[in-house]
């Protein structure tokens, strides 16, 4: 919430007092001193209205020993409660923020793989350009990521049955070759002409100049 909108409402209604609780989503009390001050009611909810009618917010009001207007964001439910998605993150680019990003709008709590040296190695044939330390708490460090695990081998219903997950993000190209899981699968198309492999690629070709 802006603090600006605070402040008009301290200045403007001096009878209110205010309380606000944005940390999570906007929400925030106007609470009045004086009870059956209907004009102020009034003009307050007429500001809210105006202020609030392209979003997606509900406004309460109460009357017991003094007016209470909440206003407060209407919570859409996520199609799962806990989803999980895995990869190398590998020289970390838009294409890994945007599947997950995607991924966190179909849940409440999202849970990464970021793979490790040893797997890397043992998959590839090489290790990794980033170490695993560094990977992880790039991952850890997005906004929508809820929890970040090691990915120690491939087993994805292992991790389905050790964290209650719900479904699975992946890119669009395993479709037709993902290992069988018993939760459902989200298929999500990689963002065009960006992908690791390029981006290794063009340092291999830097390095050479």
């Amino acid at each position: 919430m802006e603090a600006a909108f605070v402040e008009k409402f301290i200045s403007k209604y001096p009878n209110w007092s205010v309380k606000s609780d944005s940390t999570v989503t906007f929400d925030f009390l106007l609470i009045s001193k004086v009870t059956g001050n209907d004009d102020e009611l009034i003009a307050i909810l007429s500001e809210l209205n105006e202020a609030f009618k392209n979003a997606n917010y509900t406004i309460e009001i109460s009357n017991f020993k003094t007016y209470e207007i909440k206003v407060k964001e209407v919570q859409t439910p996520k199609k799962y409660r806990r989803m999980y998605t895995s990869g190398c993150f590998d020289i970390f680019h838009y294409g890994h923020l945007n599947i997950l990003k995607k991924t966190k709008e179909l849940c409440d709590y999202l849970i990464v793989g970021v793979s490790t040296d040893e797997l890397i190695e043992k998959e590839k044939g090489r290790l990794p350009v980033i170490p695993f330390h560094e990977r992880i708490n790039v991952v850890k460090a997005i906004k929508y990521v809820d929890e970040v695990i090691p990915q120690v081998d491939k087993n994805k219903q292992k991790v389905v049955d050790e964290y209650q997950i719900d479904a699975i993000s992946v890119g669009d190209d395993w479709k037709g070759r993902f290992p069988a899981t018993s939760c459902l699968v989200e298929y999500f198309a990689y963002t065009e002409n960006v992908s690791s492999t390029i981006l290794k690629q063009t340092l291999r070709l830097d390095n050479k100049s």
